[in-house]
């Protein structure tokens, strides 16, 4: 009889996901008693089968089990296999990992996969794919990239599956030089890329507000002939904005409209949310209907990419940020009043302010001076206070003493 890996530890009930968190006691026993008979009825079905039943009956089982994500039944149907003597085969054991991926066990599907490295059963592109989602999915970067590594030394043929998985599960934990990585293998392998190949770059260079990086990555898809989407242009547009280059943001809405794309609702509250917080209502108007593609003119002038830093702002991302939240936060009348003395500074040149501002200023130091005077006063009176309470306390005890003598 053939030993397959079993379910080490606690039991499934245990440990099952979202169907078993936050469930008081009670509906834990019934969903738990709901399962056994679920699990006794399904071994009733599998003992109904025809006696006849081919390996590819079983195939179809393992299928449905796995668009039900029904992991728990994986033993159940190879331990009808082996009481009927059918010798489950590569396809078997890739469906049965599926189920595992498709449920978000990563553990469970290394371990059937290491089975069949064990018992002779040459795994294949199926089976390592599945493994290396089911651990991208779960978010274990490291062992996606193992099983993606492994399965290039053991002489298998990664597809874009294969590199896409951990390409994105790279990106989303932030790992973008790991993700550059594999995109560049992926392109020195001659595996043929897409748009979900470099956009998950371009997003992870854009989420770290690397303009460079990202229009690097954008424009090598564009030379490749690939056809950048919605996404591709936003994410770099995004960065762009949020590094207040405006003049940069700018230049690629205008691609994005020559190549015939809609900006969709995100970018457009972000464009609109920067051209606001600069004051230049002239730029949001022109963007508007470059966005909803209503520019006549795109496409027809050849488009000049600007040199950076933009000359329409020289504001950092601190301050164009604050901006954007002053309708929301409330107003200090201190730091209105700072900012507008800072601002006609810059005005002027860093020149010294006039005699109306050093005489506000004057003013200013004198209300602070007699604030703190008025500050030591009442400190002063606290502590005299405090002095006689402790007098009377020793004057008290002293006569309660001299009464008692």
């Amino acid at each position: 009889m053939v030993s397959f890996p079993k379910e080490n530890g606690t039991d499934f009930r245990e440990s099952d996901g979202k169907e078993m968190r936050d469930r008081p006691p009670e509906k834990f026993a019934a969903l738990q008693r709901d399962r056994e008979e679920g699990d006794v009825r399904f071994s009733q079905t599998l003992s109904a089968l025809p006696r006849n039943s081919g390996p590819g009956v079983f195939t179809s089982i393992l299928a449905k089990l796995a668009r039900e994500r029904r992991w728990w039944d994986v033993d159940a149907v190879f331990a009808e296999m082996s009481a009927r003597s059918i010798r489950p085969n590569r396809i078997h054991l890739n469906a049965a990992i599926n189920v595992f991926a498709k449920a978000r066990r990563p553990q469970k599907a290394e371990e059937w996969l290491i089975w069949m490295q064990d018992n002779d059963v040459k795994p294949n592109e199926v089976s390592y794919n599945s493994v290396i989602n089911a651990c991208a999915q779960t978010g274990y970067v490291e062992r996606a990239e193992m099983w993606l590594g492994r399965m290039l030394e053991a002489g298998i043929q990664a597809n874009e599956v294969s590199y896409n998985s951990v390409i994105n599960a790279c990106a989303q934990k932030g790992r973008v030089s790991r993700a550059e990585v594999w995109l560049e293998r992926m392109l020195a392998a001659g595996v043929k890329t897409d748009a979900f190949s470099y956009n998950s770059v371009i997003n992870a260079c854009a989420q770290r507000r690397d303009i460079e990086r990202a229009e690097t990555w954008l424009e090598k898809m564009l030379s490749e002939g690939i056809q950048a989407d919605e996404v591709s242009y936003s994410s770099v547009i995004k960065a762009c904005v949020q590094k207040g280059e405006l003049d940069l943001a700018g230049y690629w809405l205008e691609r994005m409209a020559a190549a015939g794309l809609q900006a969709n609702e995100v970018t457009y509250n972000t464009v609109a949310g920067a051209c606001l917080a600069a004051g230049d209502k002239e730029r949001l108007e022109r963007w508007r209907k470059l966005m909803r593609l209503e520019e006549p003119s795109v496409g027809r002038t050849p488009l000049q990419k600007p040199s950076r830093p933009s000359a329409c702002t020289t504001r950092n991302l601190d301050e164009v940020d604050k901006d954007i939240l002053s309708d929301t936060l409330p107003k200090k009348p201190d730091d209105l009043a700072r900012r507008r003395r800072t601002e006609r500074r810059r005005e002027d040149g860093g020149a010294p302010l006039s005699r109306k501002s050093s005489s506000r200023n004057a003013t200013s130091s004198q209300v602070s001076n007699t604030d703190q005077s008025q500050t030591w006063m009442w400190a002063r009176m606290f502590m005299i206070l405090v002095l006689l309470q402790l007098v009377l306390a020793v004057w008290s005890d002293y006569a309660i003493q001299s009464t008692k003598s």
